[in-house]
């Protein structure tokens, strides 16, 4: 094994260098993975432009990655072999914590930092529980959508749909593109929000029956239009801002439910008047990251196709130009930026 492995490092606000750094720490309990794709997530990006500051640089980034198995410890006793392609659950539970007791596996009190490390580099290591196969009908680009789409996953089992129900997703990036599918697959009537033109094109592409591509005001309206008046029984929010949470509490309707999928960076307050809540009962939630079981689920779905990823992929770059990448979500000049760590 090589003593240095390349690695996307981030430096400082939109500074990412790509530079040789050491290899992960590797024990007998462990493998070893050559990391072939890594996604570029929007926790990656808020690290990248400032909205979220670290506490010491360099940063390595990255943790929506999958690879092959390269090397396994002594110690492993589960049936993993050299070769096998993986995706790694970064999320390792404790599972006697007051929370994970109580199923709640996504707010573990004492969670296994180190267990599982990767990224954008060329190697990667984890605890073989934390490992799912990747199926043979999934490329590795897709692969990379297991984390993202459990927490999808877990947000869309809090709107609690059901067959018939009119659900809109306000937002169409990736995320939002995975809960349309979700939402369809539910048995809902999905109806897509969002001011980007060929991302409504998409969202139509992988199931949504409406689109709206509106201001504030009119896509309110455009939805009670489409609901005879009455509003959408689910929201999801599919994207940080405080005008589309305010949105989305408008466009509910009577015991509707609303979602608040992104969190807001920087830190934002919104208008609301509680009387709108009261009065049409609404449920307003928040969900926050996957379950292991989410995790297991998302790579079902996608083996079986019931989310279609092809269509949100727009870019598909090598490790050197992951600054390109970075940049191209940030402006919203495509969809999904998957990073190529290596052909090795």
């Amino acid at each position: 094994m090589p003593d240095k492995m390349k690695a996307a490092l981030l430096y400082g606000v939109k500074d990412v260098r790509v530079e040789q750094m050491d290899m992960p720490s590797m024990d007998e309990s462990k493998v070893l993975i050559n990391i072939k794709y890594c996604g570029v997530c929007p926790s990656d990006v808020r690290w990248y432009t400032g909205a979220r500051s670290a506490s010491s640089y360099p940063r390595r980034l990255g943790h929506e990655w999958v690879g092959e198995v390269i090397q396994i410890g002594a110690e492993v006793e589960e049936d993993f072999k050299i070769g096998d392609r993986v995706a790694p659950d970064w999320r390792v539970v404790c599972g006697k914590c007051h929370y994970c007791r109580r199923g709640i596996f996504n707010y573990c009190e004492d969670f296994g930092y180190g267990k599982v490390s990767g990224g954008f580099c060329e190697y990667g290591t984890a605890i073989p529980p934390n490992l799912r196969l990747i199926p043979s009908g999934v490329s590795y680009p897709e692969a990379t959508f297991t984390e993202p789409l459990a927490c999808c996953i877990n947000g869309i089992n809090k709107n609690s749909i059901k067959i018939g129900d009119d659900v809109v997703i306000v937002g169409t990036g990736p995320i939002g593109l995975m809960h349309v599918q979700l939402a369809k697959h539910l048995g809902g009537r999905v109806i897509a929000c969002d001011l980007v033109e060929e991302r409504l094109e998409v969202a139509k592409q992988v199931g949504a029956d409406e689109v709206i591509c509106a201001a504030k005001k009119e896509a309110i309206e455009k939805v009670k239009e489409l609901t005879g008046g009455r509003g959408a029984n689910s929201i999801v929010v599919a994207v940080g801002a405080p005008n589309a949470i305010e949105m989305a509490l408008q466009m509910a309707g009577i015991c509707g439910t609303v979602n608040l999928f992104a969190g807001t960076y920087p830190p934002a307050k919104i208008d609301l008047d509680p009387n709108l809540i009261h009065y049409k009962q609404l449920l307003v939630t928040g969900s926050h990251d996957f379950t292991p079981h989410d995790f297991t689920s998302a790579l079902k779905l996608i083996e079986c196709g019931v989310v279609k990823l092809k269509p949100i992929i727009s870019h598909i770059l090598p490790l050197e130009r992951i600054k390109e990448g970075f940049d191209t979500v940030v402006e919203k000049k495509g969809l999904k930026v998957v990073i190529k760590i290596t052909d090795k």
